[in-house]
């Protein structure tokens, strides 16, 4: 039987997707068709043998004890710093001034809300459980009973953010990727969003990941050297993917151009390019209260992986 694999057909994967590249010695089929429901089902049963989930996900799966295990191939990466946008009229100049304030999130375990908890936390002191947070639903983890520390402030609804940041219902929202547009109501958290990006890389030495694939352990464990044949894969995608990417597109709301000058890009996959990635949102995440201890890297991947 075929080997049921996601391949988003964006980023690296894209030639993965379309065939350019092969996951040689097993027989596969390939597919991406809703991303949410893929994403949700990692806490069910995961809708593919291999899949994509956020970061954050993956690491709440783990350890609510679900039967996946990782495989060090990272989709895309970002900087949550860029997505942050504040109500004018809400007096936010600051990261601290976000305290004490309503803040929307797609989901309070919603991985770049964990990044950027944990960065502007490292950087500016930032103490996320004085937070009112918005969580809008419904999202990839609504039926994932997620644990918070004790007096954080969570309200879930159905938030419109772009109307309710824009009215000032909300004081400031974190989204994903680079964020919607700014106007006459709104602005970015940061004047200079990209600054904060060098502030935060040079401090830290992290290129926050985004998503990752993962897999039924069973299935792993049933097809010996198949977790190694799809790193070798997404290597060989990823040089295509990096070696085609032109200066002046844009990636996760940032010029190329600019990641490749501020050595940012290109990235790599594997457990020892990303460890200290790995192991700065394992520890967010459990300074966040999402996850009960903090693995070792290792231990969140198939044996053998590097």
């Amino acid at each position: 039987m075929a080997i049921n694999i996601a391949a988003p057909n964006e980023f690296a994967s894209h030639y993965i997707a379309d065939g350019t590249v092969k996951i040689e010695g097993f027989d596969v089929t390939l597919g991406w068709e809703n991303g949410a429901a893929a994403y949700a089902s990692a806490f069910t049963d995961l809708a593919y043998d291999v899949s994509v989930l956020p970061l954050s996900n993956f690491l709440i799966a783990m350890d609510q004890g679900h039967p996946v295990v990782g495989i060090p191939v990272f989709i895309d990466l970002f900087f949550p710093q860029m997505a942050i946008r504040v109500n004018k009229a809400a007096g936010i100049k600051t990261p601290k001034d976000l305290e004490g304030k309503k803040v929307g999130v797609r989901g309070i375990g919603f991985n770049p809300a964990v990044w950027v908890r944990g960065g502007l936390a490292d950087v500016y002191g930032f103490d996320f459980t004085k937070v009112d947070w918005k969580s809008a639903e419904p999202n990839s983890m609504s039926h994932v009973d997620i644990p918070t520390l004790p007096g954080v402030t969570i309200e879930k609804g159905t938030f419109d953010f772009v109307a309710d940041l824009e009215s000032g219902k909300l004081d400031a929202v974190m989204w994903d990727r680079g964020g919607v547009d700014v106007t006459a109501n709104t602005a970015n958290l940061f004047e200079d969003p990209l600054a904060e990006v060098q502030t935060y890389f040079k401090k830290t030495g992290v290129f926050p990941l985004n998503s990752m694939l993962l897999a039924k352990r069973e299935v792993l464990d049933a097809n010996p050297g198949l977790g190694q044949a799809i790193v070798d894969a997404s290597d060989k995608a990823q040089a295509l993917f990096f070696e085609n990417l032109a200066d002046d597109t844009s990636y996760m709301g940032m010029s190329v151009k600019w990641l490749r000058e501020n050595g940012m890009m290109p990235y790599r996959n594997g457990i020892a390019n990303n460890r200290t990635a790995l192991e700065t949102i394992i520890r967010y995440a459990n300074e966040q209260g999402l996850i009960s201890k903090s693995p070792a890297v290792e231990e969140l991947f198939f044996t053998g992986a590097v």
